[in-house]
């Protein structure tokens, strides 16, 4: 399957990278096949990416993509709020990164060539239980690409969140998932836990892409 994600809107790594240190610890939600993974991997070769991305066909052309680098770890999980198995509406059509375990809502009318005509069942873990259970014990950077879930995930990572210097996330300015977080709840709830907005880039009416750094 050929990549359909775009990467307008986003921030440079070069410009997150004066946040973090030389080697890292960062866990990537929504991998898909691996593109900003393999960036982060020579931006930072010296830190670690561990690169979630719960769709079977991704996930094999993901393992594909980076088997030979070293400072990636790949897991066929979904992080979520709940370790259970979880509906996953799946997307085709113009995009195949815009898969979510929120059902589509406003997103079929901003992005009508995007299709979701499949669901599947998908593994879910938490920040905090997959970070117990492989003995991580910090993360420098979270970078979060799951469709609406974002704050969900944040919710459940209570003990991973302390620990975390820099957050670049997916953010909406419309209901684009069924009960999915809009920017402003988003960014409220993270500023109250001490980070700030470093960069924002919302070149789209339902949203973008925004760094959150920890205030000092």
């Amino acid at each position: 399957m050929i990549s359909r994600r775009s990467n307008f809107g986003t921030v440079p790594k070069s410009y997150i990278k004066r946040f973090l240190p030389s080697n890292p610890v960062i866990v990537e939600a929504g991998a898909h096949i691996g593109t900003d993974t393999l960036e982060m991997a020579k931006i930072w070769p010296s830190g670690t990416i561990y690169a979630f991305e719960p769709i079977p066909e991704l996930f094999k052309q993901l393992e594909m993509n980076v088997h030979n680098i070293n400072n990636i770890k790949c897991y066929p999980f979904a992080l979520s709020h709940t370790v259970e198995s979880s509906t996953m509406y799946v997307s085709s059509g113009s995009s195949d990164g815009s898969s979510s375990l929120l059902s589509p809502k406003e997103h079929l009318r901003e992005h009508p060539d995007v299709e979701f005509l499949d669901t599947i069942q998908v593994n879910t873990i938490t920040l905090d239980v997959w970070a117990e259970k492989y003995g991580i014990t910090h993360v420098d950077f979270l970078w979060l690409d799951i469709q609406g879930h974002e704050l969900s995930v944040l919710k459940a990572a209570q003990n991973i969140l302390k620990t975390i210097r820099a957050i670049y996330t997916e953010v909406h300015l419309v209901d684009s998932y069924e009960g999915g977080a809009l920017y402003p709840e988003l960014r409220s709830w993270l500023e109250s836990y001490g980070f700030r907005v470093e960069h924002e880039a919302l070149p789209w009416p339902d949203g973008g892409n925004v760094l959150f750094v920890k205030s000092s």
